[in-house]
């Protein structure tokens, strides 16, 4: 299942070879624990849990007004009761009467709510489907925003995103790639499991000067270096950047030097500091 030789991992129980850290991460996956404590070094052993407490204090440190708790607070009771209508018109009439912007929207109520629902799911405080539902629920209102920030002036940058191959969770790059448009970047989002060459021929139509790819799982490393592979094997595309995020490269901060980015980013608003970095190193060249 892991596609290895019997050889290779009777030589990893042996001692005699240790696996690279693409194999490590392929292995904590398939057991579901952290790496952390894979290698002894944790006694958290479920990489959920490993993930959901460390999100879950990052943003325990950040401050939330107590008029945005309370209505991610509504919002997310909305949504666990199945009420998509109440919760879409929560989040736009406080859009609407300038109680909150967009990009707080994301991070104080879409992103803290999905991190609670997975910590119930996590927990088996929900099924599969509610997590599923609020999930699906969540993207639709989002594409309800679109309007708000889609008249934004741009900026003569564009931005081609997707999720790698094979990982179907969009939410994370859908985030980023919003955020590109209201700073003024044309997007074209691709969703998940765009062949390779689809994708070249997106950025080569397009004219693309950023490429941004998430990976959430460690089973779809891979795909993200043989996607990096194939457009770094193009000369005619060696002035575009490459961007990595999600939940795999937050977790593992030198990850994304291995699959040969350019560079990473942990937020939606730090993916378009990097991005406007790298457009404003290519003009001073």
């Amino acid at each position: 299942m892991l596609a290895l030789a019997q050889t290779t991992i009777a030589n990893y129980e042996q001692g005699k070879r240790f696996p690279d850290e693409e194999m490590l991460l392929k292995i904590a996956d398939f057991f579901n624990v952290s790496l952390d404590y894979l290698l002894g070094r944790s006694e958290i052993n479920s990489a959920n849990e490993d993930f959901t407490q460390r999100d879950s204090l990052k943003l325990s440190k950040s401050f939330i007004d107590p008029t945005v708790l309370a209505l991610k607070t509504s919002y997310f009771d909305a949504l666990i009761n199945g009420n998509l209508q109440i919760a879409s018109e929560l989040i736009l009439n406080a859009v609407e009467s300038g109680i909150i912007d967009i990009k707080r929207v994301y991070s104080d109520i879409f992103e803290r709510s999905l991190i609670e629902i997975g910590e119930q799911w996590d927990m088996n405080i929900i099924d599969v489907y509610q997590e599923h539902y609020f999930s699906n629920s969540t993207l639709l209102i989002m594409s309800q925003l679109f309007p708000h920030f889609h008249t934004c002036e741009k900026n003569g940058h564009t931005l081609v995103s997707l999720s790698t191959s094979g990982d179907s969770h969009i939410i994370g790059i859908r985030m980023v790639t919003d955020f590109f448009e209201i700073d003024g970047w044309k997007t074209y989002l691709l969703g998940s499991d765009v062949p390779t060459q689809s994708v070249i021929k997106a950025i080569k139509e397009r004219k693309a000067d950023i490429l941004a790819i998430s990976c959430t799982i460690p089973y779809y490393l891979s795909s993200v270096k043989s996607l990096i592979a194939a457009i770094r094997s193009l000369k005619e595309l060696d002035n575009v950047k490459i961007i990595v995020g999600g939940r795999l490269f937050n977790r593992y901060k030198i990850l994304w030097k291995s699959v040969g980015a350019d560079g990473c980013s942990s937020t939606a608003d730090a993916a378009v500091k990097v991005a406007n970095e790298f457009m404003m190193n290519r003009t001073l060249q």
